[in-house]
């Protein structure tokens, strides 16, 4: 049974979401989005008011929540499990979907190596959705391959798969452009039609009413359509003043080894949850080395390959490669010049027109690898694009990145074995160690990072102690700077107040008191402000809770 590499990956697997789940229970939730999916869940199962605007969001994982509310069991933990659950059924999908390129060993380090990646193993079982909605995609990716080059049943299983995805993350909508690709590649569009036409018109009857969600959520989803429509010259300035704005294109790619794995082994909790504020490895740094060469090795044969059979006269394919060199000149214009969609569409056209030049016998590969390559740049072009920069969005790229960094790796291993040893078994453990190595210094170093606790856990004694101090809160008009941690808290609807949004306290103050705020808890202030018509109750911690003065006065 341990010989099984599926059964070894999913012990493994298994064994660290229950390990990080279990920190994350002890130290409690710590980000803002998540406590929003929470207040959102409590919703749904009809436990409380929620902001409306936060309805405008995905619901999947606040819908998936709040079915365990309805049974009884109302807790944070709950859509901590649920991240984890979904972690494991999505590192077993991508197992499943390296197995599609590579054999069982190599697919098992490309695992551990997806798995020991920052952003994945410190979001994993967060809360969040970004890893459950990368899960979808790639159980989505893996049946639309099965469905192309085994048997057309499989499509109709990718489609609910991709929906999930992206009623998850409604950002995963992007992965239609790698998904089409595939279908289309290796023959004209006109054949890949005709031959799924069937398959398509049933993906568009049952698409339709996502279509239509989407569009009555179009409040949420308007940045996005307002970025597809504009050049960049437009957009640029949107969302400056914010701490995630950051208009640099390259933002990403100037952070990519971060994301393979970050130094040194103790550092703070931000570091590990925002790999960009801490400093590459050295395992990241050799990592990127090793791999630049065994691609550039695997481009090269390929090239070789097409300039061998290539005749001077053969006008067709002269014509192809001078289009190719065209649509990626065209691609980088766009990408720092127009908009991400148009820049999604260049590329589009450059995987197919790719493959059509270097296709043949001896890359039977070519398709699934142009498949991950279109997958790779189409969100990092969509992340890159938009002026709100935050680490984990480039989580929907990772998955990606570790299937060029065992492809990197097995070119180089595959091409020197020999001077190694030919031996099978020493092959094999070659791949093992260098994904136990990625674990490991993963780890290790999610150890060093990770705090006792966090804010919640000063946040829920000190909202317990106001609800015994005034039995009545329910009926409160309640401000705080950390409203959706503390709408959690309470189980009622808390509404946002920042105090650096304001010019000064006075002004703060007066909005407060304009708006019949009894209370206003400050969690964030590094600074504890004096506030007008208002003084404090209770601290605790980083929190302080302040009343308006009238009621203290009578």
């Amino acid at each position: 049974m341990l010989k099984n590499p599926l059964i070894i990956l999913t012990i493994v697997t298994v064994t660290i979401a229950i390990y990080i789940s279990a920190v994350q229970i002890s130290i409690g939730v710590n980000y803002f989005d998540v406590f929003s999916y929470l207040n959102v869940a409590l919703f749904y199962a009809g436990m409380g008011p929620v902001n409306p605007d936060l309805l405008h969001g995905p619901f999947l994982i606040p819908f998936l929540t709040s079915l365990v509310f309805r049974a009884g069991f109302v807790s944070s933990n709950v859509i901590i499990i649920i991240d984890a659950v979904l972690f494991i059924f999505g590192v077993i999908g991508f197992y499943l979907l390296l197995k599609q390129r590579f054999n069982e060993i190599q697919s098992l380090c490309g695992c551990l190596i997806y798995i020991s990646f920052p952003l994945i193993i410190s979001w994993a079982a967060s809360g969040s959705i970004d890893v459950p909605a990368i899960s979808f995609s790639i159980w989505a990716i893996y049946l639309m391959v099965r469905g192309v080059e085994e048997h057309s049943k499989y499509l109709y299983l990718a489609l609910p798969l991709f929906v999930l995805a992206v009623l998850t993350r409604y950002t995963a909508a992007l992965l239609i452009f790698p998904m089409i690709l595939y279908l289309t590649m290796g023959g004209a569009v006109e054949k890949g039609l005709k031959t799924h036409l069937t398959h398509l018109l049933v993906i568009g009857a049952l698409i339709t009413p996502l279509v239509i969600y989407l569009y009555q959520k179009s409040k949420y989803i308007s940045y996005l359509l307002l970025l597809m429509n504009a050049s960049i010259s437009d957009w640029r300035s949107i969302g400056r003043g914010d701490v995630a704005y950051n208009p640099d294109n390259l933002y990403y790619l100037h952070n990519l080894l971060n994301y393979m794995g970050v130094g040194p082994v103790k550092g703070s909790y931000y570091q590990l949850f925002s790999p960009s504020q801490a400093v590459p490895s050295i395992l990241s740094y050799l990592t990127g080395v090793l791999v630049l060469c065994g691609l550039g090795i695997y481009i090269y044969s390929i090239l070789k390959n097409k300039i061998e059979k290539v005749n001077q006269r053969d006008k067709k394919s002269m014509v192809q490669i001078v289009a190719l060199v065209f649509l990626i000149i065209l691609s980088l214009v766009s990408f720092f010049y127009l908009s991400y969609i148009i820049t999604d569409i260049l590329l589009f056209l450059s995987c197919v027109l790719t493959y059509k030049i270097f296709h043949d016998g001896k890359n039977s590969h070519l398709k699934i690898d142009l498949l991950f390559l279109c997958w790779f740049l189409t969100f990092f072009i969509m992340h890159s694009s938009i002026p709100m920069k935050v680490d984990r969005y480039f989580i929907t790229v990772l998955p990606a990145l570790a299937y060029f960094i065992i492809l990197g790796l097995s070119v180089l291993i595959e091409r020197y074995k020999l001077k190694i040893n030919s031996k099978t078994w020493k092959t094999w453990g070659l791949y093992a160690m260098v994904g136990l190595i990625f674990l490991t210094s993963s780890t290790v170093t999610f150890m060093g990072h990770t705090p006792n606790t966090c804010l919640i856990k000063y946040i829920d004694p000190c909202t317990q102690w106001l609800e015994d101090y005034d039995p009545h809160y329910q009926e409160k008009v309640i401000f705080s700077d950390y409203s959706p941690a503390v709408s959690w808290s309470m189980k009622k609807m808390v509404i946002g107040g920042v105090l650096k949004d304001f010019k000064n306290t006075n002004e703060f103050s007066s909005m407060l008191t304009a708006s019949g705020a009894e209370y206003y808890i400050d969690a964030l202030s590094e600074k504890k402000p004096a506030l007008k018509d208002y003084h404090v109750i209770k601290e605790n911690g980083d929190i302080t809770i302040y009343q308006k003065n009238e009621d203290f006065e009578r």
